[in-house]
């Protein structure tokens, strides 16, 4: 079963890209700049999970967690 920020996940990704496309580009540096971080966050990820390193991955979960702190 898929939350309702999923259904909202969704029906945003079938928008219209037409739509879409003048707010990336005008929000460019700010796009860019969240996507950078969540590039080097999913990096840590995967090399803690390459690396096999458990203690890695349950900090960076935990680190994950405390945006629910953050959004409440």
């Amino acid at each position: 079963m898929a939350s309702a920020g999923f259904e909202s996940t969704v029906r945003l990704a079938k928008s219209n890209p037409a739509m879409w496309v003048p707010i990336f580009m005008q929000n460019r540096a700010n796009v860019l700049d969240v996507l950078n971080e969540h590039i080097e966050q999913l990096k840590r990820f995967r090399n803690s999970l390459s690396n096999g390193d458990e203690e890695e991955l349950k900090q960076l979960i935990g680190e994950a967690n405390k945006i629910k702190r953050i959004i409440k």
